[in-house]
C-alpha cells in the first residue's frame, strides 16, 4: 500500500504527462492505475481531490483539450476537485471502453455532485458483462458502505443477475481476486442456497483464505453427519477445523485413533480438546504422552508430547529437561528450554549464555527467558560475552537480558545501548544504589543526550547535573 505522499507524487506526474502529451509518462500512469486494487483506487481518488498548499493536488487543469485526451487523462480528470471538469470527463468516459474506464466510472457513483453521480450510475448499470463485473463489483462493494451511491451495488447485482442468471454471477464473483468480494460471494452463495454441504466438503481441502475457510468449516460442522465431520474436519489442515470437529463430536462418535493422533497435534487448543475427549473415553492422556515423548518417533512429535505433559501439570525430572534443552534436535531443544524456566541452577548459566550467542533467534530468546526468570543465578559481568560481541543481534540480546532486571538497571541498560530516550519511564519511587549512581553518571558523561534529558535523569538519580 502506497503512502499518501507517494500517491500525490504519482498523480502529479500523471497530470504533467497529460498536459505535455508525454506518451511514456501516460503509459506509466496508466499501468499504475491498472495495478491498483479497489481499496487503493479509492485512496487515490480521495487524495486526488485534496488541497495542498492552497492548491489542488492535481493542479488547476482545464478541459480545453479533454475531448481529444487519451483514456488515462480522462480518468485523472474524473478524479479532479473541479466538479465541472469531473462532469465533462465522466461524459467522455461513458463513450469509452477498457478496464480503467470501468473502474473510474464505478468510483464516481458516490460523487457528491448529483449530475456526475447519475451519469456514472447510468453507465455502470449498462456495463454488465462478467468481465466488466470483475472490475466494477470490488469498488461498488466498498462504496456501498458510504452515503452517496450506497444503493448502486444492489442495483448493479440485480442487473447482472438479469443478464446472466444468479448462479453464473455468484460463481464468477467467488473466483474474484478481491478478497472482500470473494468472501461476500461465498457468504451469499450459502445463504441463497447456491452452494451446499457437498460443495463445502469439496472446497474445504484446497481453500487458502481464512475467512472463506471458516465459512466452509461452519457449514460442515452444522450440517454434516459425524463420519463426514471426522473426515473433513478432524483431518483438516487448519487447527480451527480440528478444534471444531472435536467440539461437535462426542466421545462416543469419535474414533480413538483420531483422538490419540490429535493428542500430539501442533495446536495447543486441539491438544486440549483431544485430552478432554480422551478422558471422556475413560483413558489417561499422561500414558500416551509419556510413551510418545520417550519413543523413537520424529523429534517434533516428541516435543509436542512433552508440551502436552507440561500442559496437564506433569512434573518432569530436571535432568530430563536439561537433556532436552541441550538436544541436537531443534524441536526438542526449544521445548526443553521452555520447560527449564524457573528450574535453572547456577551451573546452567554458561551454556545458556552460549545459546544466546547462537544463530537461531528462537532458541536464543528461550535461553534468555530462562535466565531472566532466575536473575539471581548470574551477574552483570556474565553478560560481557553478549555485550562485547561483534554481532549487533547478540549485543541486543545482552541489552534485553540486562534490561529484564528492571528498575535502575533497565535505565543503565538503555544508556549503555544508546537507546532513544524520548519515551523512557524512570523509576522515580526508589533510589539507585551508589554503584548504580556512579555508573549512570559515567554514562551521562559519554552520551550525547540533550540538556533536558540529562537533567531529568540526574534529578531522578540524585546525582549532580
Amino acid at each position: 500500500m502506497q503512502t499518501s505522499g507517494e500517491i500525490r507524487h504519482e498523480l502529479s506526474l500523471g497530470v504533467v504527462a497529460a498536459q505535455w502529451d508525454d506518451h511514456e509518462g501516460l503509459a506509466k500512469t496508466s499501468a499504475w492505475l491498472e495495478s491498483a486494487t479497489a481499496r487503493e483506487m479509492l485512496r487515490i481518488d480521495y487524495f486526488a481531490r485534496q488541497f495542498r498548499s492552497q492548491k489542488p493536488v492535481m493542479g488547476r487543469v482545464t478541459d480545453r483539450k479533454l475531448g481529444r485526451a487519451p483514456l488515462v487523462a480522462l480518468v485523472l480528470a474524473s478524479m479532479h476537485r473541479d466538479g465541472y471538469l469531473r462532469e465533462r470527463a465522466v461524459r467522455l468516459l461513458c463513450s469509452s471502453d477498457g478496464a480503467l474506464s470501468d473502474r473510474a466510472l464505478a468510483i464516481r457513483v458516490h460523487d457528491h455532485v448529483e449530475v456526475v453521480r447519475e451519469l456514472a450510475e447510468q453507465e455502470v448499470l449498462r456495463r454488465t458483462t462478467l468481465a466488466r463485473a470483475e472490475r466494477i463489483v470490488p469498488l461498488l462493494l466498498r462504496l456501498s458502505q458510504r452515503w452517496w451511491g450506497s444503493e448502486v451495488f444492489a442495483r448493479y447485482l440485480r442487473a447482472l443477475v438479469a443478464a446472466h442468471g444468479e448462479a453464473s454471477v455468484w460463481a464468477c464473483l467467488r473466483k474474484s481476486e478481491d478478497f472482500d468480494v470473494r468472501r461476500a460471494a461465498f457468504r451469499h452463495s450459502f445463504e441463497a442456497g447456491l452452494l451446499g454441504l457437498p460443495d463445502a466438503v469439496r472446497l474445504l481441502p484446497q481453500e487458502r483464505d481464512q475467512i472463506v475457510r471458516r465459512q466452509l468449516i461452519g457449514v460442515v460442522a452444522e450440517l454434516a453427519a459425524p463420519d463426514v465431520i471426522a473426515e473433513s474436519l478432524l483431518r483438516g489442515r487448519s487447527a480451527e477445523s480440528r478444534v471444531l470437529g472435536l467440539v461437535k463430536l462426542t466421545a462416543a462418535q469419535l474414533d480413538p485413533v483420531d483422538v490419540e493422533r490429535l493428542l500430539v497435534d501442533r495446536s495447543a487448543m486441539v491438544r486440549m480438546w483431544a485430552r478432554l475427549r480422551w478422558q471422556e473415553m475413560g483413558r489417561d492422556p499422561v500414558t500416551v504422552y509419556a510413551a510418545v515423548a520417550r519413543s523413537a518417533v520424529k523429534p517434533v512429535v516428541r516435543a509436542r508430547a512433552y508440551a502436552g505433559l507440561a500442559e496437564i501439570g506433569t512434573e518432569l525430572d530436571r535432568s530430563e529437561i536439561v537433556g532436552l534443552a541441550q538436544s541436537a534436535d531443534l524441536p526438542l531443544r526449544k521445548t526443553g528450554l521452555s520447560l527449564l524456566r524457573g528450574k535453572a541452577v547456577a551451573s546452567d548459566v554458561p551454556w545458556l549464555l552460549r545459546e544466546m550467542t547462537g544463530d537461531h533467534s528462537r532458541v536464543a530468546r528461550l535461553a534468555g527467558e530462562v535466565l531472566s526468570s532466575s536473575p539471581r543465578l548470574w551477574s552483570l559481568a556474565d553478560l560481557a560475552v553478549l555485550k562485547d560481541s561483534a554481532d549487533p543481534a547478540v549485543r541486543r540480546r545482552g541489552w534485553w537480558l540486562h534490561r529484564s532486571l528492571g528498575g535502575w538497571e533497565a535505565v543503565i541498560a538503555d544508556l549503555e545501548f544508546g537507546a532513544v530516550w524520548d519515551r523512557r519511564v524512570l523509576p522515580m519511587y526508589f533510589q539507585p544504589t551508589v554503584v548504580q549512581q556512579q555508573r549512570i553518571a559515567d554514562l551521562l558523561g559519554t552520551l550525547s543526550l540533550d540538556r533536558h534529558q540529562v537533567s531529568e535523569i540526574a534529578f531522578a538519580t540524585g546525582i549532580p547535573a
